[in-house]
């Protein structure tokens, strides 16, 4: 007997339950498709390279649409269209209001085409967001101007790129060059990475990079990174403030090129030159030397040059 109680209770629980979530359910459903809740407007929140208006035009609300029918998934993968937008928030703030905002990615690279004319914001994920064009003047290159750039907005340079590099806006870069450089940025330690202002990438096999006291790197493949790594700041300390240049595309057998002065003025960072009147030597492990009439190739002196080799 007190279990067909408890079963007719339960049974009638079950039964409010449902009509009270079928009322709410037309409730809801009436609510939705009246202008009780009728968006009126549109709170759109700008950005540096996405504006109210680029906003609005993507989140396309239609007209009637209210805060309990609104489609903010839809809203959402409109705004992700545009290749600036990294992630979107949609918040409804009743009684009639709808707020849009979006977070920009972060440019992670300039990179120059082979034309020399336009550069590429390279963003986070490698997603090419927009070509610039660049304005050089007067004793400017265009490294210079994409330097000035990347430098202003806390990203890296990279120029050199070949011809096969084609972007397109909100596309992945898909290049080996470009592939290349992200696995040497990932590879490094934050510390060391912090020191690149650029990278020069003709080819996969060619990846070199200038740090910020204007001493050229020669990487080559994107092997034996840290290895690579540590052998760079093992000769910066060894020499500082007299490097000019440090091949280490075998770690294990690298050659440098050092400045014969201790009257060494940083480099530009763009291409790694030093200003000085003194001639440079060049060391590596070979064991040999050799005197050249050569200028140093870095291009910090214009007197010939002795490369000079030992161990390291």
């Amino acid at each position: 007997m007190r279990t067909a109680d408890a079963m007719g209770i339960a049974l009638r629980v079950v039964v409010v339950a449902a009509i009270a979530a079928a009322v709410l359910g037309v409730a809801f459903l009436v609510l939705s498709n009246t202008s009780t809740f009728q968006i009126t407007s549109i709170d759109a929140v700008a950005t540096d390279h996405v504006s109210a208006e680029d906003i609005q035009k993507l989140a396309n609300v239609e007209e009637g649409t209210t805060l309990l029918n609104v489609d903010t998934n839809a809203i959402t993968q409109s705004l992700m269209k545009n290749p600036w937008v990294a992630s979107v928030s949609v918040e409804r703030e009743f009684p009639d209001k709808l707020k849009i905002s979006v977070t920009e990615r972060t440019v992670e690279a300039v990179v120059v085409m082979s034309s020399r004319s336009v550069a590429w914001y390279l963003g986070e994920g490698e997603v090419w967001l927009e070509p610039m064009n660049l304005d050089v003047t007067d004793g400017q290159s265009a490294d210079d101007v994409a330097l000035e750039k990347a430098t202003s907005i806390g990203a890296i340079l990279i120029t050199g790129v070949p011809a096969t590099v084609d972007p397109v806006a909100g596309s992945v870069a898909t290049d080996d060059v470009i592939t290349a450089v992200r696995s040497y940025l990932d590879g490094f330690s934050s510390d060391f990475a912090s020191q690149i202002v650029s990278f020069t990438a003709p080819s996969e096999a060619s990846i070199s990079c200038v740090l910020a006291s204007g001493v050229e790197v020669s990487l080559g493949s994107p092997t034996d990174i840290s290895s690579k790594e540590e052998v760079v700041k093992s000769l910066l300390a060894e020499y500082p403030d007299e490097l000019t240049y440090i091949n280490v595309r075998v770690p294990s057998s690298p050659s440098y090129r050092k400045i014969d002065s201790t009257d060494v003025t940083a480099g530009t960072g763009a291409v790694g030159t030093s200003t000085t009147g003194d001639a440079a030597s060049s060391t590596s492990s070979t064991g040999t030397s050799q005197t050249t009439g050569s200028s140093d190739t870095t291009g910090s002196s214009t007197d010939s040059s002795t490369t000079t080799t030992g161990t390291n």
